[in-house]
């Protein structure tokens, strides 16, 4: 399941017919879900009609329901009807959307009452794309003529995006599509960002890293904290190398396998991951590559200046290593990345062998 998410007139829903074409292309079954809250609005649960709070409460808490009942009922049916086929589920906003229109009390309250927290929420996808709004970069072509349930201004629309972002930081797989390139060209680095979650080879890497020198933390924009612990299994294949991860925040832990192996003619590496129970993480620790240990670091995730940037801060022998991930603009690579001005970074280490996790991972 992957979400495609973003502030008002976007291009969420124009860009579903190309991606469907495209990943059809590349032997998927493509799913999609359609935004519950434009089906409730269009059916007559209109909030323009709303003026008290509580009726916005109640009307978003039944988006919450719907999106959750649309997205177990189409994974569960899909799952069943076509078990050997290759599938994706796109859906057109996923729950963590609805925090962008609530006070952080009302939503973490709505959480409270149906057992769940923001870090499970978040880990029902498997990637999200959020393309920023066209009152961003692209303030001409933004417009409610597509959709009749779109209510906001230009200014709201950008406001509403800043939340949708900052609601999804801390999603392992996270992706901003910005309005630097015209509309054909935000759709295709959309697809593209799709294509690296789902192994399509032949993609290049997006992610920049950097050795930090120091950080103002006193600056830092709307962030999540998190904690990852990282293992190298052994591998019969030299050329495949397989590891499991555990991340999580506030005592809410989710547990991944990840392999990465050459593919297609040009052996380009392609990663493979999948959300694997505790009690099977455990398990595989025992098959521990006895050359290296285990990774910890703390992950700070934030946007700034519409990038998505990851601190990693490594504990353990590597006390004091700090490094900034950046994503790239693949289709500016003319471009240098911007860094924030509150990160004071040194030498790019992007292709540099010793800063790698497995590197870094090895027994000295």
């Amino acid at each position: 399941m992957i979400v495609l998410t973003g502030g008002p007139c976007s291009g969420k829903s124009s860009s579903l017919a190309y991606l469907t074409e495209k990943l059809s292309d590349h032997g998927f079954m493509v799913f999609v879900v359609p935004e519950t809250a434009t089906l409730i609005t269009g059916n007559g649960i209109d909030r323009r009609k709303m003026d008290k709070p509580g009726q916005i409460v109640v009307f978003e808490e039944a988006i919450f329901d719907m999106q959750m009942s649309f997205e177990d009922t189409y994974k569960q049916a899909v799952a069943r009807i076509f078990p050997e086929r290759r599938k994706v589920i796109l859906l057109d906003r996923g729950i963590m959307d609805i925090r962008a229109f609530l006070t952080d009390e009302i939503f973490n309250g709505i959480l409270k009452r149906k057992g769940l927290t923001r870090a499970a929420i978040r880990h029902r996808y498997d990637g999200v794309i959020h393309l920023v709004t066209a009152a961003d970069g692209a303030a001409e072509y933004y417009t409610g003529e597509n959709n009749s349930a779109r209510l906001e201004t230009p200014e709201e629309a950008l406001r509403i995006d800043l939340r949708t972002q900052e609601s999804w930081l801390g999603h392992p797989r996270f992706k901003i599509i910005d309005n630097s390139t015209d509309f054909q060209g935000k759709i295709k680095r959309t697809f593209s960002a799709i294509a690296r979650l789902l192994g399509i080879p032949d993609v290049p890497p997006t992610r920049e890293k950097y050795l930090v020198d120091r950080i103002e933390t006193s600056a830092l924009p709307a962030h999540q904290r998190l904690d990852i612990e990282q293992v190298y299994l052994r591998s019969k294949d030299k050329r495949e190398e397989t590891r499991i991860r555990r991340r999580g925040q506030d005592g809410t832990y989710f547990h991944f396998l990840a392999r990465t192996r050459p593919a297609g003619s040009q052996n380009v590496p392609v990663e493979e991951e999948e959300l694997i129970p505790e009690q099977e993480y455990l398990s595989l620790t025992r098959l521990m590559d006895p050359r290296t240990e285990v990774l910890s670091k703390e992950r700070m995730c934030f946007l700034w200046n519409n990038q998505y940037f990851e601190l990693d801060s490594y504990k353990g022998r590597h006390k004091g290593l700090m490094m900034l991930l950046v994503e790239s603009q693949e289709l500016r690579k003319q471009e240098r990345v911007q860094v924030p001005p509150f990160v004071a970074v040194g030498k790019c280490v992007t292709h540099d062998p010793r800063y790698t996790d497995k590197n870094l991972a090895r027994r000295r």
